[in-house]
């Protein structure tokens, strides 16, 4: 264990632990939660109540995510999440899920960026071994069932996240998922940068003419802007021979890089949200298998994968991120 002797250990939980709770007091309480913390590794929060995302995550004392205003709150109830209700309830975190019904902006009936961040997930089991704390569970959004296993590794600096998405209905069903990774001060802080893949990356696809005006500094942390909006930019990404894409944080102030990896074959699109008004300060790196833009729903819904209604038709999306 990270050059420690086990038979040196009164207890494994000296350099691995899992702490399972229910929040007592504040905006959540009643909420499960799960912090797992290694030895030179990336201690995360896992909030069970909320599809098994990440809230907190902290990596040698750096806290690594950025948490919004609202901080941790329970799941909304479905008549809640109506047009723009996810906002309502969006804590930030290191991962936030989107999805399972749609992406983006509200569309037939689906509400900003779905309601799988709003699900609880079931069966879920804790693991520790020599190497790693791991938590599995299973979150039911509709007919389709997401089974995902969260890994943090000692002595690594990496957290991994591997999703499986089965369709348990009886039709052929789209299924956009985004991964919203968020990204917070003191790492994304001047004079902080961002790379996209392994070599000089082209100029992103700008949503909007407030993110077109910036378009120079996408890969610049802007610090904190006074009335500043949103900026979001659209990334067309290409995987490396091993088939995972990446993009890294790094922050001379601090002497730490941050690389988000994905499985490009699965998430082939990457959307980039930076928001520098004072009280936000956050850069987002969002992979995902379909767009979201100002498309119509349509061409949305249309461009991203289906599951088949096959008991045994499955597929995975991975990611890591290494700090």
């Amino acid at each position: 264990m990270a050059g420690h002797d086990p038979a040196s250990l009164g207890s494994p939980e000296q350099v691995a632990s899992a702490v399972c709770s229910v929040v007592a007091d504040g905006p959540a309480a009643g909420c499960r939660a799960i912090d797992l913390r290694v030895l030179g590794g990336i201690d995360v929060r896992v909030l069970p109540d909320r599809g098994l995302d990440l809230g907190a995550a902290w990596y040698g004392g750096v806290p690594l995510a950025w948490i919004s205003s609202i901080g941790e709150r329970p799941a909304l109830e479905a008549a809640e999440l109506v047009g723009e209700g996810w906002r309502t309830a969006f804590g930030g975190g290191l991962m936030t899920t989107c999805g399972l019904a749609n992406v983006g902006a509200p569309s037939e009936g689906h509400g900003l960026h779905g309601a799988y961040s709003h699900q609880p997930a079931a069966s879920v089991e804790v693991q520790r071994t020599q190497e790693a704390v791991m938590v599995r569970g299973v979150v039911l959004d509709g007919d389709l069932e997401l089974r995902r296993t969260i890994a943090t590794r000692i002595g690594a600096g990496e957290v991994r996240v591997e999703d499986v998405v089965r369709n348990r209905g009886s039709e052929v069903t789209p299924a956009p998922i985004l991964y919203h990774v968020n990204l917070g001060a003191p790492l994304w802080s001047p004079p902080a940068r961002l790379r996209v893949g392994a070599t000089d990356q082209a100029a992103p696809t700008p949503r909007d003419h407030d993110a077109a005006f910036h378009l120079e500094g996408w890969d610049r942390a802007p610090g904190v802007v006074s009335r500043a909006v949103e900026r979001v930019y659209e990334h067309r990404v290409t995987g490396e021979p091993d088939g995972w894409a990446h993009a890294t944080v790094h922050s001379p102030a601090l002497g730490l890089t941050l690389t988000l990896r994905w499985d490009a074959g699965t998430l082939p699109r990457l959307h980039q949200w930076v928001h520098p008004a004072p009280g936000m300060g956050v850069l987002g790196l969002e992979p995902a298998n379909c767009w979201c833009s100002d498309a119509p729903p349509t061409a949305r819904r249309g461009a991203c994968p289906c599951w088949p209604p096959a008991p045994s038709a499955a597929r995975a999306s991975r990611s890591r991120s290494r700090a």
